[in-house]
């Protein structure tokens, strides 16, 4: 089977496609190529994994006026000749499509080509690429099962968000060895503001670190163009966290995170107390509003929203979490509930079904 996958924008849309691949990467005869936009972090991750990358044009439809949406139809349209072109060459019989609006144009060549697609979203109300990839797929993939009417006349499966295989195997650990700095009964604080980081939390940790630091030790992942070098021995600052994120969750007494939606399918495989931060609806479509909302609603994590966010109301929050042990086994518990462990391995099976279903006429 040769499965092209599709996506980018963020690193999340990149990490939950190699979580498929590698479910399929034992699979015999299995070979996988991306298409994708031309951006280094973007090939880096993909290359690691030994895929070809394949570069595209590619352009956003935005919501509102401005002269770059006919700047970016005609990058559109190239991208769609560029990726009709690709996908003629390297003839997939199915593509995985992550979102985010370089998918569209392979998407489109795809219908045209006749390859059957699997869409896959991972927020929790779909996104404009999405909507779009919808009409084309034979398949999407979605996180829950509330929240999708824009798509309910399509053919929609319940999977989660895949993870790598490298967390999903450190969760199942019963006990894992507590990082190096850390002392035996010191609290940790986890601060994650996405694979760029937030200038929002990045502020408000600044703001309080003092008294941050004397509820338990601050691990900062703030994000490559926000470090400040700051020293403090009860904290640490670090631009992004890849290797050492497991043994971190798997220690943290509080996180405070982002809401995007694979770092919370991450939270939510390690079970860990949250207090989140959505980034707001000037920034974004909002979907990460819609995950926080969600998580909140099931009781699965504290939401603090960014309009009307200050520092004496994220300290406060913060101190709850770390001072009360019931209500973070609590959110323990349900945040648990939200998680999907064989997420991965679940859409790898989808997408062998699709493609036989297709081989053979169905």
């Amino acid at each position: 089977m040769v499965v092209c996958y599709t996506g980018g924008g963020t690193l999340g849309h990149i990490f939950p496609a190699l979580a498929v691949h590698e479910e399929l990467a034992c699979s015999p005869d299995y070979q996988a190529f991306w298409i994708g936009r031309e951006e280094a972090s973007e090939k880096e991750v993909v290359g690691r994994y030994g895929i070809p990358f394949f570069a595209i044009r590619w352009g956003k439809l935005r919501r509102y006026w401005s002269l770059r949406n006919f700047l970016d139809i005609g990058n559109i349209i190239i991208a769609f000749f560029q990726a009709l072109h690709i996908l003629r060459v390297q003839k997939p019989d199915v593509i995985f499509s992550k979102g985010g609006f370089v998918s569209v144009p392979p998407v489109l060549a795809a219908a045209v080509l006749h390859i059957p697609v699997v869409s896959h979203e991972s927020d929790a109300t779909p996104g404009l690429a999405t909507r779009i990839n919808a009409k084309y797929s034979q398949c999407i993939c979605v996180p829950f099962h509330e929240g999708f009417t824009a798509l309910k006349k399509y053919n929609l499966v319940v999977t989660g968000n895949p993870i790598r295989r490298s967390l999903v195997l450190a969760s199942q650990q019963e006990s894992m060895q507590r990082p190096a700095f850390l002392g035996l009964s010191e609290p940790l604080i986890l601060v994650l503001g996405g694979s760029s980081g937030s200038a929002q939390i990045n502020l408000l940790v600044r703001e309080t670190l003092a008294s941050l630091t004397e509820m338990g030790y601050v691990y900062h992942q703030c994000g490559a163009n926000d470090v400040q070098h700051l020293v403090h021995d009860r904290y640490q600052e670090v631009s992004f966290i890849d290797e050492a994120l497991p043994l971190l969750l798997k220690n943290a007494t509080v996180v405070v995170s982002r809401a995007g939606a694979n770092t919370l399918a991450e939270l939510a495989l390690f079970g860990c107390p949250s207090l989140l931060i959505p980034l707001g609806g000037a920034s974004s479509r909002g979907d990460q509003i819609d995950n926080a909302r969600l998580f909140e609603r099931k009781e699965a994590a504290m939401v603090l929203y960014p309009d009307t966010l200050d520092a004496k109301q994220f300290l406060e929050s913060v101190s709850l979490l770390v001072g009360d042990e019931e209500f973070r086994e609590r959110l323990r518990g349900n945040m648990k509930k939200l998680a999907y462990g064989t997420s991965a391995h679940h859409i790898a099976t989808v997408l062998k079904t699709v493609k036989e279903s297709t081989c053979n006429g169905v």
